[in-house]
């Protein structure tokens, strides 16, 4: 499982298909990003993390998010 960087977020991710120079990723965990934007690619090697290429956003699944409770 490779990281892959959005901004400022760090998520694990899993390669789902490869087709020419298009990769379909599954994120371990969401991330809110915006499409275009730019994310680096980084894997682990010998104990260091290297980054091993970068790529934009084409599409996504939009989560709904439900309010957070209101604390008295």
């Amino acid at each position: 499982m490779d990281p892959t960087l959005t901004g400022s977020m760090s998520t694990g991710a899993r390669v789902i298909a490869v087709r020419n120079d298009l990769a379909k990723l599954q994120l371990t965990s969401p991330v809110c990003t915006s499409k275009g934007e730019k994310i680096a690619l980084s894997r682990r090697v010998e104990k260091h993390w290297r980054l091993i290429g970068w790529g934009q956003i084409q599409a996504g699944i939009t989560l709904e998010v439900p309010p957070a409770p209101i604390l008295s």
